[in-house]
């Protein structure tokens, strides 16, 4: 009676001391307020000091990739946002030193420009005005950099908010200028005529990242906007050419997919080895469209002899390869087309009147019945395979032109970049990206600077002459109007300053030059010791595009590498490996998997977007059936988890809705087991006392010596310290977590915490109960601190709930790092024990559910070895832990030196594979339900072991793809699956054979017992 009374004031006080948590896992009730703690950690007391002797250490830094201001985060952002977070919550805990990331934003030139247009129209921009369209962008830009800093917060990153950037800044602005002056005095920019990638409807240049490559097989029709006809392509058209000094029939027929640029035809290409037109050599065509237009016949390997008829035209006005073979052959570059893609010819040429200012389309069209008319036409053909550029930002098909452009040499700064990945002055991971790397900074070539645009950083050249339209004129670089002003008087000393004219470059600067010199603009300053900052972690597909440039930019300006390492991740696909986009309807907002959305919502946002009918109903329909139900809440926490689940090193990461299901259970799993611990394992004991808040590893290892299991847990603790921190170490976070995963349910709540409710319950000896609460206390602290950097806001509220603050925050602990071996307190037969217990558990519940037994089921765990005698004494005393567990009361050991058991022959019994000296026998009720549950299982077993053999050969194709793409990184990825599954394989395999070896022994029996009979 005493005891009851006390055990009732304890619980009455901790009801009226301490808060209590809510029976389930809600993350709404907590995580607003942690991440409203988290974007303060930089001015709150949230972040733990420093220590003085780790303060001139080399600081973790880290550049948060900057989203652009045109809209929401996605999947793909909230992954970046993970990695970071959880490498800047481990080094903090780590407390080497201090640990800071920057996040910005950036000002993504085209893709706001566009945006902001469609955002004002009907009115257009230049019906508003530079200066007034300029205001507009910056009040967008204003807008969405709050949704995306808020949206960011949500995720709970530790990032330095009171120092954020915007590409826009004046402090960027200047460092942008000041670098573009500094390569144009190098002579490294120029300005120069070259083919680049035009879009008509921008009217502007637009970088290679921007282009979409879409593959058309056969006969396929098109939308463009500001077209109001859909386009046929995928159409090789035949034309002849004929001959000049040649007989009258003469001629040549050329293949092609763009009839209308033979208005700016130079030559005609066929290859040297093409023994057709061996005789054509030296030999010149007439241009149809201009007879006194003689165009020559040029040889060059680099033509397709089986594309078409094996000769192509040569346009380098227009296009990529043509551009490179007519600078190799010296032929003239023509343009046929102006910048808003319609046709500009001269006003003598002999089809002015019908072709000038046609549509290119229309042209097309056109082009083709002249032709017609003059015999020219030769057919055309379906093509089976090509690729369109189309721009990606407008949906308009890519026009390659030939414009005077701003460009970068990158010469010499693409040898520099690719030579310091060699000897890991900046180290790439995974390794197997230094193959790509050294691809594309070797086949490097001018990088065009400029942009048709009024969205960006102004080019700070200024055009200088005599007057406003003399074509006598010089480009002078200055970083003001005053500075050309000063300039030009120089240039021009007998003019007065007041008669030269000096007008700014009206064009932008590319983006990606902008956003290429952050590490610099941000870090560097003298006596930073962040500079080079530590780690970049970026998606792979901007690897050259950013990546590279930084280098190149920074090694250029600094002579030192922007960062030390970067760190390249997976795009996120969905299940299938499908780029997720608004118009197929499966891309998923990553506050809606936090905060949770219905169908209904989700469907009348597709309503109000700007896709077509058709995209939409499509989009329904997708939608309808990954979330028909809408998605559940499962916090920042839950997405936290979903995302680094995954190996980030795969270039597809499949991410799979499934999952939220299965993460919010498992967060419920951990939120009841840390109820469990607290609310009735320890409802007896003050744990917040100094007891218990202080004890120590070395100490659990001397208390629970004599205890076998105990020993196992905290050993199996100490592997999983070292398993997570060399995920987090290696990037592997996937490892990290299924590693985690698999130690706190399977080892902890599944096995331990089942197996401590014996001495807990019963109370066989005080000081084991002691002992086993001290040990689940200090488990679940290391479970908690070891989870933090994935889990942050559920593991600071069960922190907080646990020490009432009394310990701080919990990044302010020390992240567990592994003993050494040599300590252990658990040899490989201590191991080799309690696997045997955890099997039995394991198997004998599945099977009590599987074959339908009693509570009072005969079940005999089976001895069969000498050697295994110290075993079967060692799992004796654990007996009724597991009856208890199992709630199966006649489970006994018998140790034998044969196999076989002799007393139980004649009856129905199942044998289950343990070990190759341990099995578990069930003696079975023999009827005709209990046979046909037996052979159901044999079936499993059978469709398990081919399961295994094909995932066996899916695994040796993996390895083969990754050995013929050198990727040592995929290699032993894939060589440890292949050996958890050839594991897996005998395991099953052996479990198969002894079911099999049984049913025949039994087999027998029964014909001798019905031969007996009829005897």
């Amino acid at each position: 009676m005493f005891i009851k009374t006390c055990l009732l004031n304890r619980c009455l006080q901790r009801l009226t001391t301490y808060r209590w948590l809510s029976k389930t896992h809600q993350p709404a009730l907590f995580e607003p307020k942690w991440a409203s703690i988290f974007a303060q950690a930089t001015t709150n007391s949230y972040l733990p000091s420093v220590p003085e002797d780790q303060q001139q250490q080399k600081p973790f830094v880290m550049l948060f990739p900057p989203p652009n201001v045109t809209g929401t985060l996605h999947l793909g952002h909230a992954l970046t946002t993970c990695v970071h977070d959880s490498l800047l919550r481990w080094h903090t805990m780590q407390r080497k030193s201090y640990a800071r990331c920057v996040p910005g934003y950036d000002h993504a030139g085209i893709a706001t420009q566009v945006i902001v247009e469609k955002h004002i129209a009907p009115r257009l921009r230049e019906e508003l005005g530079r200066e007034k369209f300029l205001e507009e962008c910056y009040r967008w830009s204003s807008k969405y950099q709050q949704t995306i800093e808020t949206q960011l917060k949500r995720l709970g990153p530790l990032f330095d908010w009171s120092n954020a950037y915007f590409t826009m800044d004046k402090n960027l602005v200047e460092c942008v200028r000041d670098a573009f002056l500094r390569l144009y005095d190098d002579g490294l920019i120029y300005r120069d005529r070259r083919i680049v990638n035009w879009c008509c409807q921008l009217q502007s240049v637009v970088s290679d990242i921007e282009v979409d490559s879409k593959e058309i097989n056969g006969r396929q029709k098109l939308f463009v906007p500001g077209y109001g006809k859909e386009i046929e392509l995928g159409v090789l058209y035949n034309v002849a050419y004929k001959i000049v000094d040649g007989q009258s029939d003469s001629e040549i027929i050329v293949s092609t997919t763009r009839p209308e640029t033979i208005l700016a035809d130079t030559g005609i290409a066929v290859h040297p080895q093409d023994s057709r037109y061996n005789s054509l050599k030296n030999k010149f065509v007439r241009n149809p469209f201009d007879p006194n237009d003689h165009l020559p016949i040029v040889f060059d390997e680099g033509v397709d002899q089986h594309f078409g008829t094996g000769a192509v035209k040569l346009t380098p006005g227009h296009d990529g390869f043509d551009y490179t073979l007519g600078i190799k052959h010296n032929l003239p570059v023509r343009t046929m087309l102006n910048d808003q893609g319609r046709v500009q010819l001269q006003s003598r040429h002999s089809y002015y009147q019908e072709l000038n200012g046609l549509h290119r389309y229309d042209a097309r069209t056109k082009v083709l019945e002249i032709l017609e008319k003059q015999g020219l036409r030769r057919g055309e053909k379906e093509q089976e395979k090509m690729i369109v550029p189309i721009c990606s930002r407008t949906g308009d098909v890519i026009e390659p032109m030939v414009k005077e452009q701003w460009f970068l040499d990158t010469t010499e700064m693409c040898q520099q970049a690719s030579s310091i990945v060699d000897d890991d002055t900046l180290k790439l991971t995974p390794s197997s990206k230094r193959k790509v790397w050294k691809y594309w900074l070797s086949n490097n070539r001018p990088w065009c600077l400029s942009r048709q645009l009024w969205w960006g950083h102004s080019i700070p050249m200024y055009r200088c002459s005599i007057d406003a339209k003399s074509t006598d004129f010089k480009w002078i670089g200055a970083k003001s109007l005053e500075e050309a002003r000063l300039k030009a008087a120089q240039l021009f000393p007998n003019i007065s300053a007041d008669a030269i004219h000096i007008v700014q470059d009206q064009d932008v600067l590319d983006t990606w030059f902008s956003s290429g010199l952050l590490p610099v603009s941000i870090f560097h300053n003298e006596n930073s010791q962040e500079f080079p900052t530590t780690l970049l972690d970026t998606g792979y597909d901007i690897m050259f595009f950013w990546v590279a440039r930084m280098v190149m930019l920074s090694l250029k300006l600094t002579n030192q590498t922007p960062f030390h390492e970067v760190l390249f991740h997976g795009l996120i696909c969905d299940p299938n490996g499908k780029k997720m986009s608004k118009s197929l309807g499966n891309i998923i907002d990553p506050m809606d998997v936090i905060d949770g959305v219905s169908l209904q919502t989700l469907q009348t946002r597709l309503d109000q977007s700007h896709l077509s009918r058709m995209e939409i109903q499509r989009a329904k329909r997708i939608q309808a059936s990954q979330f028909p139900s809408g998605i559940d809440p499962i916090g920042s926490d839950g997405l936290r988890l979903c995302l680094l689940s995954h190996d980030i090193f795969q270039q597809s990461i499949r991410f799979d809705p499934i999952q939220f299901d299965y993460v919010g259970r498992y967060c419920n799993k951990f939120w009841n087991a840390y109820k469990y611990v607290t609310e009735f394992a320890l409802v007896d004991v003050d744990f917040r006392s100094e007891q218990f808040s202080n004890v120590t590893y070395e100490q659990l290892e001397k208390l629970v010596e004599n205890r076998l299991v105990d020993r196992w847990i905290l050993n199996e603790l100490n592997d999983t310290i070292g398993k997570v921190n060399d995920g987090l170490k290696n990037y592997t976070f996937h490892l990290a977590i299924t590693r985690l995963r698999d130690s706190f349910l399977k080892n902890f709540c599944d096995f331990y915490i089942e197996f401590s409710k014996i001495p807990l319950k019963q109370q066989p000896d005080p000081n084991t109960k002691a002992n086993v609460q001290l040990l689940l206390y200090y488990l679940l602290k290391q479970y908690l601190i070891l989870y933090h950097p994935f889990l942050p806001s559920m593991t600071e509220e069960l922190w907080h709930d646990l020490t009432q603050g009394k310990q701080g925050y919990l990044i302010h602990q020390l992240y567990p790092t592994m003993r050494t071996k040599e300590t252990s307190h658990i040899n490989r037969t201590d191991s080799q024990i309690v696997q045997i217990i955890r099997s039995i558990l394991k198997n004998t519940t599945y099977f009590k559910q599987m074959l339908r037994l009693s509570r009072d089921s005969d079940i005999i765990i089976h001895f069969h070895n000498d050697n295994s005698k110290d075993f079967s004494t060692s799992i004796e005393p654990y007996l009724i832990e597991i009856r208890t567990m199992t709630r199966l009361n006649n489970i006994r050991i018998l140790q034998s030196t044969s196999s076989d058991i002799s007393s139980t022959s004649s009856k129905l019994s199942f044998r289950d594979y343990i070990t190759d000296n341990v099995d578990i026998v069930f003696i079975l009720n023999d009827d005709q339900q209990t046979r046909s549950l037996v052979e159901k299982h044999e079936e499993r077993l059978s469709k398990q072991v081919d399961k295994y053999n094909d995932d066996l050969n899916v695994n040796e194709a993996a390895m083969k793809f990754h050995q013929e793409n050198n990727d040592m990184d995929g290699i032993e990825r894939e060589q440890h699956r292949r050996e958890l599954l050839i594991e897996e394989i005998k395991l099953t395999q052996r479990r198969h054979e002894r079911f099999v070896e049984l049913a025949k022994k039994r087999t027998i029996i029964e014909k001798k017992n019905k031969k007996e009979q009829r005897s």
